[in-house]
């Protein structure tokens, strides 16, 4: 038994062709055929069956199956951990991240790292959270910075950084500026400069609003958190901003915030994230100690 016939496993219950899973591995048909008898003679038993044109796993193959996945993803990770070990040079670093950690957080962090391994090549992917949950899930990512309420994943690991304080933001000329209580009705009755739906930020905005009953004037949405601040200075509205955002405005005097009265949706937070059953790399540890001292100094 050997890792390519366990990769033929995983492929002909992902793909049910024989000419597909060829495919993928750069193989010609009759090599792959050639493995599977091999595997089946191996283990004296039929792991495969031809249905309507499909080749599935018989219940023994169906029994090899996770233990195959396991074993091809691990083998993977070693690779990739020796290919590290041998040439420090061409060490990588891929992280997802949602829009705030990525535009506010990361920033400093990485610097930190280039600094501290200079022969570090660093790529970062901004997306939403679904679409980052799925690519840690299949191993297209290995590690993100996740921007969310936390619910549970039985597929990942999350370990909560910091709280997220969501705050209200207004021009710093706004008359809200002079008030220390807000009413949740007077902050409504103003116009908003929304997020982008499926952002965590219009989650927390929407929440709320339906917990204190309350109709928001949804003014503008927008995709770009930078631009949900611009829009807010000029357009003289309000919006709802992760704190750990507004540190330049609030240095700068262009913007003012108080915290939202009323009934509060559940705190969200910053969570680290990656696959259950990945040990992390060199360089991933790195990051993820760099990434939680970041936050302890900030909160």
């Amino acid at each position: 038994m050997n890792i390519l016939k366990l990769q033929i496993v995983v492929l002909i219950e992902k793909y049910k062709k024989v000419t597909d899973v060829a495919s993928e591995l750069g193989l010609k048909q009759p090599t792959v055929s050639f493995h599977m008898k091999s595997l089946e003679s191996e283990l004296g038993t039929p792991l495969f069956q031809s249905r309507s044109g499909r080749v599935l796993l018989t219940e023994a193959g169906l029994a090899l199956h996770p233990y195959a996945v396991r074993i091809v993803a691990l083998a993977s990770e070693a690779e990739r951990s020796v290919k590290q070990t041998v040439s420090r040079s061409k060490v990588k670093l891929d992280i997802g991240a949602s829009q705030v950690p990525a535009a506010y957080l990361l920033p400093a962090v990485l610097a930190g790292l280039v600094r501290k391994y200079p022969e570090i090549e660093i790529s970062v992917s901004e997306a939403g959270e679904p679409s980052l949950r799925e690519r840690l899930r299949t191993r297209e990512l290995g590690l993100g910075v996740l921007h969310t309420g936390g619910q549970a994943d039985e597929s990942l690991h999350l370990k909560k950084i910091a709280d997220d304080e969501a705050v209200l933001i207004f021009p710093s000329d706004h008359p809200f500026i002079y008030k220390d209580d807000l009413a949740p009705d007077e902050i409504a009755r103003e116009p908003w400069i929304q997020h982008a739906q499926g952002s965590r930020l219009r989650e927390f905005a929407d929440s709320w609003a339906e917990l204190n009953g309350l109709h928001l004037w949804n003014k503008m949405e927008l995709q770009s958190s930078e631009a949900v601040k611009r829009s807010v200075v000029q357009g003289h509205a309000v919006a709802v901003f992760s704190k750990i955002g507004i540190a330049a405005e609030l240095e700068s005097g262009s913007l003012g915030y108080r915290q939202l009265p009323g009934i509060m949706p559940e705190r969200g937070g910053f969570y680290m994230a990656w696959r259950k059953g990945h040990a992390l790399t060199e360089i991933q540890q790195a990051f993820a100690d760099s990434l939680e001292s970041e936050f302890h100094s900030i909160y």
